[in-house]
């Protein structure tokens, strides 16, 4: 539970973050974005794997498995594309309209998972599914709304 809420936090963090730096630095495109992103990303790895002294380990598989170097850098390449989305959909449409798309995306994601592998849903899960859809639409719905007011009534 913990890691779950972590998760949702530090998920939710991010994009309000990235777009109010797209907000207050309006000369910043969603490219230097996801560069500065993984060049931190890459820093903050690079030093737990120097600090816990795993670096001689991962040498060492990728010596011995080198098809995994291969899987590793289709993996960053599969990363990157969504990365472009993520980021270009933050900036164009503000981090609402990507909560909804990685909500449904994961929402999605759990209803093919439970009809390939006979999996059921309980009754909290389908509330948490109803409430979160909920909340989330009724932000979209009053961003539209007080947009429209500003507008005036258009």
């Amino acid at each position: 539970f913990c890691l779950l809420a972590l998760y949702v936090l530090s998920d939710s963090f991010t994009s309000q973050w990235q777009s109010k730096i797209y907000r207050d630095y309006g000369k910043i495109d969603h490219f230097q974005m996801m560069f500065g992103v993984n060049v931190s990303s890459m820093i903050i790895t690079t030093v737990a794997l120097i600090f816990s002294g795993e670096v001689p380990q991962i040498i060492e598989f990728l010596s011995y498995n080198p098809n995994a170097l291969y899987y590793n850098i289709i993996t960053a390449v599969c990363s990157t594309t969504g990365q472009f989305a993520i980021f270009y959909t933050i900036k164009r449409f503000g981090p609402d309209v990507f909560t909804v798309i990685m909500t449904t995306r994961q929402m999605l994601s759990i209803v093919v998972s439970n009809y390939l592998f006979n999996h059921s849903m309980s009754l909290q899960s389908y509330t948490g599914a109803v409430i979160v859809f909920g909340v989330i639409s009724y932000s979209i719905f009053r961003r539209i709304r007080d947009k429209r007011a500003r507008e005036g009534g258009r």
